[in-house]
């Protein structure tokens, strides 16, 4: 089992940080160079619309590479958080179930939900349809901006019609990818995360017979990411949530992690988070 499963594991014992959409419906932005969060789930489901940027999607464990235009489903209960190769920017669409109360009246529409619960996350749609959908998306976001008496019914039913045109159309992307090599590359990551030696470029092609010349061109085609730039993110957001749940101090998180002491992670975490993490603690552990 990786490092970041066997995490999460321990994580449902102790109680993950649960966000919670306290309305029936949001739409919230992400406009930022890095990721802000740690690791968490929901009580809700979110549409995540890629408006730009590239980079990866950790969806239960699980590496998804996303750029421009591309939509993931996040159902209540997954957990994830991203990695940004660069400036990204994002709309999530917030929504509780009850938000389609009326529509779920319909056998159809109710098996269509049911079925955002499946374990394949981003979806695989047609350029048509991606066109369509990213219209719909901008009405719903348009929409929201302005306050009208038609506004509800509006973006339910343009959401619903998102929905639907996404499960007639998709092919959803399961969470092994067409190539295999960089899945297992990236499982070898998560798994020895804590291991630095194992994780250097001359060990890790050697590992999956990879030409060291070669290994960090074929890892930024297949990631959008550099190698180095993607170890280094993995590591520092599994360490933010170790850091709020595990009770660990953070010159045993810069002894596990290989960090040459605690003033050294602490400068590498300030870098990505724009918080210590003394503070970074302090704001997650109060939600």
């Amino acid at each position: 089992m990786s490092y970041l499963k066997k995490t999460m594991n321990n994580l449902y014992v102790l109680a993950m940080q649960i966000r919670n959409l306290t309305k029936k419906f949001s739409v919230d932005y992400v406009i930022k160079d890095k990721w802000h969060l740690p690791i968490h789930k929901h009580t809700h489901y979110e549409l995540q619309y890629i408006i730009r940027g590239k980079g990866q999607h950790i969806i239960n464990g699980n590496s998804f590479n996303y750029e421009r235009g591309d939509i993931f489903i996040v159902p209540p209960q997954d957990n994830h958080f991203f990695i940004f190769q660069e400036r990204s920017a994002i709309c999530i669409v917030k929504f509780n179930e009850g938000y389609f109360e009326n529509f779920l009246q319909d056998k159809d529409f109710k098996l269509l939900l049911s079925s955002l619960s499946s374990p394949r996350k981003k979806m695989l749609l047609s350029s048509d349809c991606r066109k369509n959908i990213g219209e719909l998306i901008r009405l719903i976001m348009t929409t929201h901006k302005k306050k009208s008496i038609y506004q509800d019914i509006i973006i339910k039913n343009t959401l619903g019609l998102i929905l639907a045109l996404m499960s007639e159309d998709a092919t959803l992307m399961l969470t092994k990818p067409k190539d295999e090599k960089i899945q297992s590359i990236l499982g070898y990551i998560d798994e020895h995360i804590t291991e630095k030696h194992l994780l250097s470029t001359q060990n890790i092609a050697d590992m999956f017979a990879i030409n060291k010349t070669y290994f960090n061109h074929y890892f930024k085609k297949a990631t959008g990411s550099t190698y180095k730039k993607y170890v280094q993110e993995y590591a520092i957001n599994t360490i933010a949530q170790l850091l709020i749940y595990q009770d660990k101090t953070l010159s045993q998180l810069a002894f596990e992690f290989g960090y040459s002491d605690e003033s050294h992670l602490s400068r590498a975490f300030k870098s990505h988070f724009k918080q210590t993490p003394s503070a970074f603690k302090k704001t997650h552990q109060q939600r």
